[in-house]
Parts: C-alpha cells; sequence; structure tokens
C-alpha cells in the first residue's frame, strides 16, 4: 500500500490498520519477504519498490531525494516494480488522492495485462489520482469505496 503521508504517521496508521483488519498490516522494512495475508505499507519519505529473487518477492525501502520526484512513496515507483516483478498478475486499485500519481505505474502494470481499477468521484474527497487513471483510459473498472471489497473477492474467486 502506499499512501502519501509524512514518515511520522506511517508506523501509527499501518499499525491501526493491522488492529482493523483480518489481514496483517505492518510498514514495510527493507528486505521483508512478501507473504500471503499481508499488506505492507510503504514508510512515508522514501520509496517501496519490489525486488525478486529466486521464489520470493522482497521489499526494498530507499531512501529518495530526488526534486523529479513530488511523492515519497510515490505510487508509480511501487507499481512500476510491481510490473517488473508480476508482469500482468497483478490488482491495482487507485483510490482518492490529489494529483497524478498512479497513472504511469498503472500504465505499466496495465501494458502487462495487470487489471487496475479506480475510485469513483462520487466516493472521492479528492478525485485526482483516480481521474488521472481513469481519463488516461487504464481502469478497467471505477467503484465507490464500498463497492471495492466484495469486487475484490469476486476477482480473487475468494468464496
Amino acid at each position: 500500500m502506499i499512501q502519501h503521508m509524512p514518515a511520522a504517521f506511517t508506523l501509527a496508521f499501518a499499525n491501526r490498520l493491522d488492529s482493523l483488519c483480518k489481514i496483517a498490516v505492518k510498514e514495510a522494512a527493507d528486505g521483508d519477504i512478501l507473504k500471503a495475508g499481508c499488506a505492507y505499507l510503504a514508510p512515508g519519505g522514501k520509496q517501496m519498490i519490489l525486488d525478486s529473487r529466486g521464489s520470493s518477492t522482497r521489499v526494498k525501502i530507499i531512501e529518495d531525494n530526488s526534486p523529479r520526484i513530488a511523492f515519497k512513496p510515490s505510487v508509480d515507483i511501487s507499481f512500476g516494480s510491481a510490473a517488473k516483478v508480476y508482469n500482468g498478475d497483478v490488482l491495482g486499485i487507485i483510490l482518492t488522492g490529489m494529483g497524478t500519481d498512479g497513472r504511469e505505474g498503472s500504465r505499466m502494470l496495465k501494458e502487462k495485462g495487470a487489471t487496475i481499477w479506480a475510485q469513483d468521484e462520487n466516493s472521492c474527497v479528492v478525485y485526482g489520482m483516480p481521474q488521472a487513471v481513469a481519463n488516461a483510459g487504464i481502469s478497467t473498472l471505477d467503484l465507490s469505496l464500498l463497492d471495492f471489497p466484495p469486487a475484490i473477492m469476486k476477482e480473487l474467486q475468494y468464496k
């Protein structure tokens, strides 16, 4: 998960989500091996990329002092790395947010065959990020926030 948040808040946010969710949620740490049933929240102020080595995928957390990239963490950076590791075997979801972060990463994923969904305008607080993905013709589904859980379960064929 990539949330535009300062570093001081992401650990507390991950812990709060972990206490509320049926799956484990943690702030990602450099070297974490991705495991089923766990969501990894990118630490604020840094970039989270995925790196495949053999049969496992690891999280790499890197410092990013580049003035070219406004968001740290950036959806584009994380999604771009997911496109390299997983090709098209990804469901990418862009939720409410300001700007266009996520559009190019979503495009990279979609070019590999991934499925991309965006939050609809009516349920967004800020429609920037989902609108950028929808207007670029990248999302295949635009859903209300409350419609995502059952749609995800159906997409994953979870019963």
